[in-house]
C-alpha cells in the first residue's frame, strides 16, 4: 500500500492577469518542471498557476483527472473571484480555497464572492492579504494571513513538491 508523503503544488498553466514584481513564477523555470501524472502519493493537492480562474475549465479538467486517482484534499489558490457562479461550482467539488488579495481593488470582488458563496461548512477558507491592501471585513470562516509580502527567491515550503499539469490535458482548452 502506498503512503501519502507530502503536498503537491500543481501549476495548471503560467498565464496570469497580473504582473507582480515579486511573483514566484518569475523565479521558477515553469516550462521545465516535471509533469505530474500520478496523484496518489500526496496528502493534499494545491491547484495554482498563473491565475487558475482565467481558465476555470482547466481547473475542472484537473479536478477530474486527480479524482480518478485519489480522494486527497484539493485546494484552489486564486486571486480572481469575480466569476462567483463558476467559482462556487468548482468549490463544491474540492476541499478548500486560498484567496490572495494583492491590491485594494481586490476587496470588493472578494466581499461579493464571500456573500455569494455559502458553501460547504467543512471547507478550508484561507485569505492572504498583501501589505497595502487595507482592512478587509471578513466573515469568521476565513483564516486570515494579513500584511504579507513577497518572499525573496520563493523557496518551496518543506514537504511540498512543485510540478505542472500534463500539457496534453490542456490542449483544446484555452
Amino acid at each position: 500500500m502506498k503512503r501519502n508523503v507530502n503536498k503537491l503544488r500543481l501549476i495548471l498553466f503560467e498565464e496570469c492577469h497580473r504582473n507582480c514584481d515579486g511573483c514566484c513564477n518569475k523565479d521558477w523555470d515553469l516550462p521545465n518542471l516535471p509533469v505530474c501524472r500520478d496523484f496518489q502519493n500526496y496528502d493534499s493537492i494545491m491547484l495554482t498557476g498563473g491565475e487558475p480562474m482565467l481558465h476555470p475549465e482547466v481547473i475542472v479538467k484537473a479536478i477530474g483527472t486527480i479524482r480518478m486517482q485519489t480522494k486527497a484534499p484539493i485546494i484552489l489558490y486564486t486571486s480572481l473571484v469575480a466569476d462567483k457562479e463558476m467559482l462556487g461550482k468548482i468549490l463544491d467539488c474540492i476541499e478548500g480555497i486560498t484567496v490572495t488579495l494583492h491590491t485594494p481593488e481586490d476587496i470588493t470582488p472578494f466581499l461579493e464572492f464571500d456573500r455569494y458563496y455559502a458553501g460547504n461548512g467543512n471547507m478550508s477558507f484561507r485569505l492572504n492579504i498583501f501589505r497595502g491592501v487595507g482592512h478587509v471585513p471578513v466573515s469568521p470562516r476565513w483564516k486570515v494571513k494579513d500584511n504579507i509580502t513577497w518572499i525573496k527567491d520563493c523557496p518551496l515550503p518543506l514537504g511540498e513538491t512543485l510540478m505542472r499539469f500534463a500539457p496534453e490535458d490542456l490542449q483544446g482548452k484555452r
